[in-house]
């Protein structure tokens, strides 16, 4: 397996937040709801969470509030992950927020789709899974430099993340 200077890892994450720079959606109380998804998905969800490490790129887990077998977190700032969540408007043909255009791009063997936040987080999705995973960097982390607050790289944090994906949440589509 090829391994990428940490600089050229952190690229990809960069670039997602410029790319997705003045596209927004919602945050804050919406953004941490626990999701509701169907029982099949419910079961892929509760598999990954079973699998989630105690701690992340060097951020320790804590626990969600609401507590759920569909959210998980790491630090402090918090990286935040939902899983089970409904497909985002702007992946949805037909939809008026439909982009066409949207940047979406492979880090740990499993496609990224980013959506900038308001608050300056960047909001992950986890594509072509048979569930949907959402894991929210909090701007600290998003630029992938490791130099914020918390000091976590955001591109480790998804590339940690996307390992656990892998082993319980196939490829497919919902």
């Amino acid at each position: 397996m090829k391994t990428w200077p940490c600089w050229w890892r952190a690229l990809p994450v960069a670039v997602a937040l410029l790319a997705t720079a003045g596209s927004t959606s919602a945050s804050g109380a919406a953004a941490r709801a626990v999701p509701r998804p169907p029982p099949q998905e419910a079961a892929r969800c509760r598999a990954l969470h079973a699998q989630l490490p105690a701690t992340l790129a060097g951020l320790r887990r804590g626990t969600p509030r609401p507590a759920s077998e569909f959210t998980a977190q790491w630090g402090t700032p918090a990286v935040f992950l939902r899983c089970g969540v409904p497909r985002p408007e702007a992946l949805k043909a037909g939809s008026p927020h439909f982009d066409r255009y949207g940047s979406a791009w492979d880090l740990g063997g499993i496609e990224w789709y980013p959506q900038q936040q308001a608050d300056g987080s960047v909001r992950f999705l986890a594509t072509k899974r048979a569930a949907w995973v959402e894991v929210t960097l909090p701007k600290e982390y998003a630029g992938g430099s490791g130099s914020g607050g918390g000091g976590a790289d955001g591109a480790a944090v998804l590339e940690e993340i996307a390992a656990h994906i892998k082993m319980t949440i196939p490829e497919g589509y919902v």
